[in-house]
């Protein structure tokens, strides 16, 4: 049974979405080592992922 390439290379919008949850994984950092109570927080962290990851590219979808 051969593997096809094409099944295990992520496309252009998986990498996309891929590479927003990296810059939003370096910005969480970055205000963490400022902040430190903002990184310790279970609560603060789970609403930054929905903020960063649903409702922003949401908004910038409806934009344009």
């Amino acid at each position: 049974m051969r593997l096809r390439l094409t099944e295990r290379v992520p496309s252009r919008a998986d990498l996309r979405v891929f590479a927003g949850y990296c810059v939003a994984a370096v910005v969480y950092i970055a205000i963490g080592v400022t902040v430190t109570d903002f990184l310790l927080s279970v609560w603060v962290g789970m609403a930054y992922v929905l903020v960063t990851a649903w409702a922003v590219p949401m908004a910038v979808r409806r934009l344009f």
